[in-house]
């Protein structure tokens, strides 16, 4: 029998401030996003991950502790340019991307005092070396990829690559494979095209309104059914440029209108929603996997 559940994780990339890629215009307020999404998101008793700039890391330390506590997911989040370096990370090579990676990566684990064990880059920007590069690094899982996005100018070109987790490959990041890091798209709308054909509508709460997101989200149910992936997951996005402590801010209704669609939407077609971090739906596929690959799951015929 399929499994019914369905994980929702509401993930959140978390700029720094002063960064080239329209952080937060201030501390106070990507305090105000961080804290406002999710709590609207726990609240409402869904999952949420917070990809984390080493810089925002380390100004929101206690808050994020804070959060963790609360069920919050953290993982490290990562723009080159914001750290020093002039391109996108889809644009470096293996040895490049290691040494960027740990630099980054030892900045955040000083200012949280545990490993970052998720990853995703700004822009979704990555190339075949990425995945092996961040198993190198101990990460084991990510949000990296959104699915039928071709944006070469930003080096993140997923055209063709899986709308649901998957085992990264050693050397092709756009098909399964075998490595140690479990790869969960951002949800999308795989049919529609955005920003002049550069990216699909991902359920970013900031692409377009509560209406909207709520079309994607039947859509993308109907398809789970249908296709059966090993763990059904909804992964929603969007940066902590918005005060979503303010009730009445466009975008916290957006969020709150996604909020109740995913909730809704789940059991007319007979789905569980159900609260998952990128890590518990890591741990998801992980079992599910398992359970595929065992002797007692595959059908055996005798003879008459």
């Amino acid at each position: 029998m399929p499994d019914a559940i369905v994980y929702v994780c509401f993930t959140m990339d978390c700029e720094s401030v002063g960064g080239d890629h329209g952080g937060p215009a201030s501390w106070n307020l990507s305090e105000r996003a961080i804290r406002g999404y999710t709590e609207a998101v726990l609240a409402a008793g869904l999952g949420v991950t917070l990809f984390l700039m080493p810089q925002t890391a380390e100004k929101h330390a206690a808050l994020l502790h804070e959060l963790q506590r609360a069920g919050a997911g953290l993982a490290m989040h990562y723009h080159p340019q914001d750290l020093g370096y002039p391109e996108f990370l889809g644009a470096y090579t293996a040895a490049e991307q290691k040494h960027m990676l740990e630099e980054a990566q030892e900045r955040w684990r000083q200012a949280l005092g545990q490993a970052p064990q998720a990853f995703r880059a700004g822009n979704a920007s990555a190339n075949d070396m990425t995945f092996p590069t961040l198993v190198e690094l101990g990460f084991r899982w990510g949000s990296c990829s959104i699915p039928r996005r071709n944006f070469p100018r930003v080096r993140a070109v997923w055209a063709g690559s899986p709308l649901d987790p998957y085992r990264a490959h050693p050397a092709n990041r756009l098909i399964p494979g075998n490595l140690d890091f479990i790869e969960i798209p951002v949800t999308v709308d795989w049919e529609s095209v955005m920003w002049g054909g550069l990216t699909p509508l991902e359920l970013r709460v900031e692409m377009v309104d509560g209406r909207a997101h709520g079309f994607t989200i039947r859509k993308v149910y109907d398809r789970l059914n249908r296709e059966q992936p090993l763990v059904k997951c909804l992964i929603a996005i969007t940066h902590n440029i918005f005060d979503y402590t303010e009730r009445s801010h466009f975008r916290r209704e957006t969020l709150e209108e996604m909020i109740r669609h995913a909730k809704e939407e789940a059991p007319s077609r007979g789905l569980e929603a159900k609260a998952g971090t990128v890590q518990v739906i890591a741990e998801a596929y992980k079992r599910a996997e398992a359970v595929a690959q065992s002797p007692s799951s595959l059908t055996v015929s005798v003879p008459k």
